[in-house]
């Protein structure tokens, strides 16, 4: 089965151009191996067959059994060549990121043009980024809920008109002094933006007051939270909400 493996090697070496020394050096062989595996005077183990078959994108059956012939191993550089450009194709988009850093100058340009060229870009695979901002979580106002969003988590919010969000939806919402991640809610009057943390109190909102709203469509957690953790703070707001009862009795 391995009569053509001493064949083939010399055929991938003429068409790389590579002598038996560069050969062998690719793959930690003396060169004294390298010509008797060509000779067929030893055979190769297993292992260094499938590196060679790898590293020269060739099948394992093909490199051991086969005749391959110059056209056939162009073939194979070809293919390696028009995929490698194909996956160029896959550059993702990216979404610019509103950043603790920039956060203050885009609550203060936005309505005015702020360049969101100047922003970080997050690019992610499966994220559409059409009229999306991602905003980086900087306070622990939506702790204490189901779903705890702490410092340095990520969202990304699709800027959206005000009457299409629901009661309760997760947004970032901007107004002249303040960008805020909560949750959203309205009476007759307002439109309330509701932290999960009991400590931080809801805000009231004109609709002219709001500038811009996105509803949070992915979320990207900064660090890993275990199980146990997140029983502790459930049960935590739990003990919190009979506590408030208690209170109001």
């Amino acid at each position: 089965m391995l009569l053509l493996f001493g064949k083939n090697l010399k055929k991938i070496r003429s068409v790389h151009g590579l002598s038996q020394q560069q050969f062998a050096d690719i793959f930690d062989l003396k060169r004294g191996t390298l010509g008797a595996y060509e000779e067929n005077r030893s055979n190769p183990k297993l292992e260094t067959v499938i590196r060679i078959a790898n590293h020269f994108s060739i099948g394992v059956e093909d490199l051991l059994i086969s005749e391959l012939t110059v056209n056939k191993l162009l073939k194979f550089n070809e293919r390696l060549a028009v995929e490698s450009d194909f996956f160029k194709d896959f550059e993702f988009e990216g979404i610019p990121c509103v950043l603790p850093k920039n956060k203050s100058e885009f609550i203060k340009n936005y309505s005015v043009g702020f360049d969101l060229a100047q922003l970080s870009e997050l690019k992610l695979p499966y994220v559409e980024v059409e009229n999306r901002l991602a905003f980086a979580v900087d306070d622990l106002a939506m702790t204490r809920g189901l779903v705890e969003f702490f410092p340095k988590d990520i969202v990304v919010g699709l800027k959206i008109i005000v009457e299409d969000i629901e009661e309760n939806n997760l947004v970032v919402a901007l107004t002249k002094d303040e960008l805020l991640l909560r949750r959203f809610s309205k009476d007759h009057q307002h439109f309330i933006l509701k932290a999960d943390h009991h400590g931080v109190e809801d805000v009231k909102l004109l609709p002219e007051d709001l500038i811009c709203i996105w509803k949070i469509e992915h979320v990207f957690n900064y660090s890993l939270r275990s199980k146990e953790i997140l029983l502790e703070n459930r049960l935590a707001v739990i003990e919190e909400t009979i506590a408030s009862l208690k209170i109001q009795k």
